[in-house]
C-alpha cells in the first residue's frame, strides 16, 4: 500500500473553522486527521503531498520526521508548517488503524482508562456577572461534567481597565476576577473542580496579584497567566502562588515545551495534540511529564475527529487530568461522528473506541452542509 495524496476541507462550526485532514492510498483506504487552526494549512499540505507520496502509510513517525526534516528551511518548529503536520500525522495513525485493525490506543500500546475525562470550557458566561459564572458552572455539573473551565479574562466591566495596552490590572478588575472565581467554585458540588483562564494577557506582577486572591479557593488550575514568548515570567507566577498553573496550547513541538516542563515552570502542561505536532509529539511531552511529575491536560478546540484522537493519547498517558472540549455551543458537534450510538461526550466522558484507528467515521452529509466559504467537498 502506498500514499497517493492529501486532501483537506473546511468546515465552519461554532464558533471555529475546523480543518480536516484526509491522507489517501492506492487501495481506496483512507486515513481522517485534524488540523487545529486554518491558517496556511492547505498551501502547506500541497508542500507535504510530494514529501510522503509513494511512501508505506505505516511508517507514521518515521514519516512524521521526514516531513519535519524536509520543511526545516520553511520554518518546521511551529506556525503553519506544523499545524499542517499535525494534521497529516493524526490521519496517518487513523490508517494505520484501519490498515491493521486496531484502535489508535492499542497502537500507542494500551490504555490506563476506558473513559476519558473531560472538561467543559464555558468562556465569560451571561452577562459576566458573579451571578452568571455561578449559574453557569452549575449547568455544566448538572448535564454531566466534573471538570468546569470559565475565562476571568476581561470579564470586568470595560470602565474598569485604566489602559488596554499595559497589561496591568486596576484594583477593580482584580476584585471584579476574584468575585466571579469565588462565585463560581461556591457554585459547585464537592465532587466538581474549577480551572480558570487567563488567556496570557498579564504581566508577571499582576499575574501574580490574581492568583493570589485565588488561594483561598482549591480550584484545580489557572491556566496561562503570562504571555507565552518569556518562560521566566511564567515561572515567577508559578514558584510564587499556591495556585496550580496550567500552561503549553501555544508551544509548538516536545522540543518547544521541554524548558517548561524540565524547568518546572508550570505544574501542568496543556498541549494542543492536533496542532503543536500531532500524537508522537503529544506522547513525548506526556512522558516527561510523567518523569517530572508533572500534570497533563491537553487543550482542544476540535471536531470530534481531533478530539477523541487526543482522548486516545490521554487513555495512554498515567498522568493525564482531563481534555478540553469547546464545542458544546455547536449544537450538531455530536452529529459530526457518524453512527457513534449517542452523544460523543457522554456524562463528561468519553469512551474509547473500539473501532480502528481514531475511530470517528465523518457524517458527511452534515460536514457538506457546513463548507466555510469558498470549500468544496473534497471527492
Amino acid at each position: 500500500m502506498k500514499i497517493t495524496g492529501i486532501k483537506s476541507v473546511r468546515i465552519q462550526g461554532v464558533p471555529w473553522t475546523w480543518t480536516l485532514v484526509k491522507v489517501e492510498t492506492d487501495e481506496g483506504i483512507c486515513g481522517i486527521g485534524e488540523a487545529q487552526l486554518p491558517i496556511g494549512v492547505a498551501d502547506v499540505l500541497q508542500r507535504i503531498e510530494p514529501i510522503i507520496a509513494g511512501q508505506d502509510p505505516r511508517q507514521v513517525v518515521p514519516l512524521a520526521q521526514r516531513i519535519y526534516r524536509s520543511l526545516s528551511g520553511a520554518g518546521s518548529t511551529g506556525g503553519s508548517i506544523v499545524l499542517a503536520l499535525s494534521g497529516v500525522e493524526l490521519a496517518l495513525w487513523d490508517l494505520h488503524g484501519k490498515i491493521t485493525g486496531l484502535p489508535l490506543w492499542q497502537l500507542l500500546g494500551g490504555k490506563y482508562r476506558d473513559r476519558v475525562r473531560i472538561y467543559a470550557d464555558t468562556g465569560r458566561p451571561g452577562d459576566q456577572s458573579p451571578e452568571a459564572y455561578g449559574d453557569a458552572v452549575r449547568e455544566r455539573v448538572e448535564a454531566g461534567y466534573s471538570v468546569v473551565k470559565v475565562d476571568i479574562d476581561n470579564c470586568a466591566p470595560p470602565e474598569y481597565r485604566t489602559d488596554a495596552y499595559n497589561r496591568a490590572l486596576s484594583r477593580r478588575e482584580v476584585d471584579y476576577m476574584s468575585a466571579v472565581s469565588h462565585a463560581a467554585y461556591e457554585a459547585l458540588p464537592a465532587h466538581a473542580e474549577l480551572c480558570l483562564d487567563l488567556h496570557w494577557c498579564y504581566q508577571t506582577a499582576d499575574a501574580l496579584r490574581v492568583a493570589r486572591r485565588l488561594e483561598d479557593i482549591d480550584i484545580l488550575w489557572l491556566e496561562d497567566p503570562t504571555p507565552p514568548e518569556d518562560l521566566d515570567a511564567l515561572k515567577y507566577v508559578t514558584d510564587h502562588t499556591s495556585v496550580p498553573i496550567a500552561c503549553g496550547e501555544n508551544h509548538w513541538m516536545s522540543h518547544g515545551l521541554r524548558p517548561m516542563i524540565e524547568r518546572r515552570a508550570a505544574d501542568i502542561i496543556t498541549p494542543d495534540i492536533p496542532r503543536f505536532g500531532g500524537i508522537q509529539e503529544a506522547r513525548k511531552v506526556a512522558e516527561l511529564c510523567e518523569q517530572h511529575y508533572l500534570g497533563f491536560a491537553p487543550h482542544n478546540i476540535c471536531t470530534p475527529v481531533g478530539t477523541v484522537a487526543s482522548a486516545h493519547v490521554c487513555a495512554n498517558a498515567p498522568n493525564f487530568l482531563a481534555l478540553e472540549h469547546h464545542g458544546l455551543d455547536c449544537p450538531w458537534w455530536d452529529d459530526i461522528a457518524l453512527d457513534w450510538g449517542g452523544p460523543v461526550v457522554a456524562d463528561g466522558h468519553i469512551a474509547l473506541p473500539d473501532r480502528p484507528g481514531i475511530g470517528v467515521e465523518l457524517n458527511e452529509e452534515l460536514l457538506r452542509a457546513h463548507l466555510a466559504e469558498g470549500e468544496s467537498w473534497w471527492d
